[in-house]
């Protein structure tokens, strides 16, 4: 088991823990699952509003968005994009829950604990970790919803404004209990997945230990979330950095070594990963700002066309150069994710000891209990015959 502070310091130990490949393939697994939905979707909604699929690939690449087009869509194309939203917010809330499971077991000293089932696990729970967050958002619905009524009811001549400026109170009340929905709302999309995974629980009482921590460590939440998103910044970075070092150094002995046909293949994959992946590029600018070119390509690569190339193999393998870099982003990224959804487990471990006394990782779930009866149950002696009868 691990030993813990139960304060800040824990924090620390997030990168550490992350930087599994266990982990960190839970998440690439529902990072790509999430991605496809919603690029299949997504690519689709944009297909009814009339372009071609090629001009759709060559304007979005891998990260195609409504929100980003010059095209005006209907309200089914609306309706997809939403739903392809959806879907691939659920599919990382179900990979992050399978992550912080092997992680809670992983430190309750279970280190042979599979990625198959913490993600049986997070399947268990998935009407938790969905009605969670969704339980929460249709209360502020509520709210909103009433908000609406009561200004229709405004609009009633005399009564109307009256009755509005005699319950201006009631609307205060309303107004910040709505603002303290929003933040229970908030803080369920980001702690949702570890607060499952800790305590074996359903849906309610996940909702009722958020609202608890939100009532009852507000500035403890607020300092460990900044704390886990530096940490998690941090730790994408490094993996980048030395990710970026790694392949600028294969590039340079395979190009001595094998001579120009390498040299054009990387270029050609470079360049593919640069064309495919460029409506994300301004999020990575936006989050490391001037370190950005320590950990991507901002040398700007050309494609070179079939014709200037040695062989038409050299071609083909610029394409299998490229998915071999997306692949390997894909584990930059679930390095990072990794890393903030770890210190989100610690941080909840350490919150609940303040909260209650209570260290979950001294506890035993529902989960542990049946396995211990199901192994108690198979190491048994066989009844008598006469019982068996």
């Amino acid at each position: 088991m691990v030993s813990l502070r139960f304060d800040f310091r824990d924090l620390f130990r997030a990168p550490r823990l992350a930087f599994s490949l266990q982990r960190m393939w839970i998440l690439l697994v529902g990072i790509a699952a999430g991605w496809l939905t919603y690029f299949l979707l997504t690519f689709l909604a944009l297909l009814l509003a009339g372009p071609a699929p090629g001009e759709i690939w060559s304007r979005f690449g891998l990260l195609p968005a409504l929100s980003a087009s010059r095209y005006s869509f209907p309200w089914y194309s609306w309706l997809l994009q939403g739903l392809a939203a959806a879907a691939a917010f659920c599919a990382l809330l179900i990979a992050q829950t399978a992550h912080a499971r092997a992680l809670y077991m992983s430190c309750k000293g279970e280190h042979f604990y599979s990625w198959r089932k913490a993600y049986a696990f997070a399947w268990r729970k998935l009407g938790a970790v969905i009605m969670t967050p969704t339980v929460l958002g249709l209360l502020m619905l509520l709210f909103i919803g009433g908000a609406w009524l009561a200004g229709l009811a405004g609009r009633i001549p005399w009564a109307g404004e009256l009755g509005i400026a005699l319950l201006a109170v009631i609307w205060f009340v309303l107004a910040l209990l709505m603002i303290f929905f929003g933040m229970v709302l908030l803080v369920a999309l980001l702690y949702a997945p570890a607060v499952i995974a800790a305590t074996d629980e359903d849906a309610f009482e996940s909702i009722f230990q958020l609202f608890s921590l939100v009532w009852n460590q507000p500035w403890r939440l607020l300092i460990y979330e900044l704390l886990s998103v530096l940490l998690a910044l941090f730790a994408l970075g490094v993996l980048a950095f030395f990710c970026k070092r790694a392949v600028g150094l294969t590039n340079s002995l395979f190009s001595y070594f094998m001579g120009g046909n390498y040299a054009d293949l990387a270029n050609n994959g470079q360049a593919l990963v640069q064309a495919w992946t460029a409506a994300g590029e301004g999020m990575l600018f936006w989050l490391f700002r001037g370190f950005t070119p320590l950990l991507y390509f901002t040398q700007e690569f050309y494609y070179l066309p079939v014709q200037e190339l040695a062989r038409p193999t050299v071609a083909v393998s610029g394409y299998l150069y490229a998915f071999s870099l997306l692949f390997l982003a894909g584990w930059v990224f679930s390095y990072g994710l990794s890393t903030l959804n770890a210190a989100h487990l610690l941080s909840y471990l350490s919150m609940r000891k303040h909260k209650d006394e209570v260290n979950l990782l001294e506890r035993r779930d529902r989960e542990e209990e049946y396995e211990e009866e199901l192994e108690s149950e198979a190491d048994g002696k066989e009844p008598p015959p006469a019982q068996n009868q």
